[in-house]
């Protein structure tokens, strides 16, 4: 006789989101570890330092967990044929929220297959939404230069009073 006691629902969820986690963690992504009242969720971003979330691992009352994703992420996953509307899988609209995520992504256990695909897509959302802010700071770095270059053009021209 074995002396093991099964594993409870609680534990089993539990164990599915730090699955999750590592996951996105593999991918270079980090946890932070929020609350929006009494719900606890871990938010998921390319750095300590970022603003900016890419997705959001919760607790879900049917699946063992849910992952909320952004907009891109879903369309991204549709596009691919990973995410299928005839899946036995709740996918709900959380943008009212206002928690910078749009859609809420049930997941079924801690080997489901779409917990790969979430990661990197929401990886190539992130690498997009980087090339775009390296852009706007490249821009940012130019318009300083021209207007560097102006003011000293200016300055050059004006006379002094001595």
């Amino acid at each position: 006789m074995s002396d093991e006691k099964p594993i409870g629902r609680q534990q089993v969820k539990r164990e599915a989101r730090v699955s999750i986690l590592k996951s996105f963690e593999m991918k270079g992504f980090i946890g932070v570890e929020r609350s929006a009242g009494a719900v606890n969720y871990m938010a998921i971003k390319s750095s300590e330092d970022s603003q900016f979330v890419i997705a959001s691992i919760y607790g879900d009352r049917r699946g063992v967990a849910s992952i909320w994703v952004k907009d891109d992420t879903l369309e991204l996953l549709k596009d691919s044929g990973e995410l299928t509307p005839d899946e036995d899988r709740i996918i709900q609209d959380v943008s009212f929220f206002k928690r910078g995520m749009d859609w809420k992504i049930e997941i079924h256990d801690a080997e489901d297959a779409l917990i790969g695909a979430i990661v990197s897509r929401s990886q190539q959302v992130m690498a997009a939404i980087q090339d775009e802010e390296d852009a706007k700071v490249a821009a940012r770095v130019e318009k300083q230069r021209l207007a560097d270059e102006r003011k000293a053009y200016m300055d050059s021209k004006r006379k002094s009073a001595f």
